[in-house]
C-alpha cells in the first residue's frame, strides 16, 4: 500500500521512511512479524522479476539437457515434472508444494542482482529486531537465499514456522529473521502468504491451541 496510514493499513504495516526503528522494532517482538511499504524502488524490484523468471526457467532446462525430466518445463498440463519434496529435489531446486518451488541462490551470489540493495535499507532497523547488543548490521550472517515461485494452480500451503526456537523453556527475543520481499503485487485472488499475529510464541501443539482460540473468539485473523 502507498501513502500515509489509513482505516484499510494494519497496525503492524508501516512505512519505514516515517516511522521510528524502534517503534517498528516494539511491534517486531510484539506480534511477530511487520510489513514494511515502499522499501525498495521500482528498478531493483524489476531487476529482481526479471533475474527470478529467467533462472526458473534456466533451472529446467538444465535439469532436461541432464535427463532429469523430459521437457525444459515445471509442467505439462497438470503434470508437474519434479517430484515433490527434497527427496526428488536438489540442492538448488526442490518442488515444497505441488506447484510451489524454492530456489536457493546461496553458492551463486555473485549471479544475482546487488543484494546490499535489500540489506541497506534495512541496516538502521535490524538491529532494533534482534535480540542481543548489535551495533551494526555487519554483525549479522545471511544464512539462506532463496527465491519462492509459486506457479498458477499451485496448491495451498498448510500453516507452518519456518525456524526453530533457541529455547523451549522460556520466550527470548529473535535470534534471526525472514525478510520477504514480493517481485508483484499479491491481491488475496492469488494466495499470498499469510502471516499470524503473535505466533512466534512457543507451543507445544498449534492446531489445538488455534482451534481453543476461535472457540473463545480470541484467535487473530491472518495478514498478508
Amino acid at each position: 500500500m502507498d501513502g500515509a496510514k489509513s482505516s484499510m493499513f494494519p497496525d503492524h504495516a508501516f512505512l519505514l521512511k516515517d516511522t521510528s526503528p524502534d517503534e517498528i522494532a516494539q511491534s517486531f517482538s510484539k506480534e511477530g512479524f511487520i510489513l514494511l511499504s515502499q522499501v525498495l524502488d521500482d528498478l531493483t524490484l524489476d531487476e529482481w522479476k526479471q533475474f527470478a523468471e529467467e533462472y526458473f526457467h534456466r533451472c529446467f532446462q538444465v535439469l532436461h539437457e541432464n535427463g532429469h525430466i523430459k521437457a525444459p518445463l515445471h509442467c505439462i498440463g497438470k503434470e508437474y515434472l519434479m517430484g515433490l519434496g527434497a527427496k526428488y529435489g536438489f540442492k538448488e531446486l526442490v518442488m515444497r508444494s505441488p506447484g510451489r518451488y524454492e530456489l536457493s541462490l546461496l553458492d551463486t551470489l555473485e549471479t544475482v542482482p546487488d543484494i546490499s540493495k535489500i540489506v541497506t535499507t534495512l541496516e538502521s532497523l535490524l538491529p532494533k529486531c534482534l535480540g542481543g547488543n548489535y551495533d551494526s548490521i555487519e554483525q549479522f550472517k545471511v544464512c539462506h537465499v532463496s527465491l519462492l515461485v509459486s506457479t498458477p494452480g499451485s496448491t495451498d500451503q498448510a500453516w507452518h514456522a519456518d525456524g526453530g526456537h533457541t529455547n523451549i523453556q522460556e520466550h527470548l527475543p529473535c535470534h534471526c529473521a525472514n525478510v520477504f520481499v514480493p517481485l508483484h503485487d499479491l491481491p488475496i485472488e492469488m494466495g499470498p502468504t499469510e502471516f499470524r499475529p503473535e505466533s512466534h510464541y512457543i507451543t507445544r501443539n498449534l492446531a489445538p491451541m488455534m482451534l481453543a482460540a476461535k472457540c473463545r473468539g480470541t484467535l487473530r485473523a491472518p495478514t498478508s
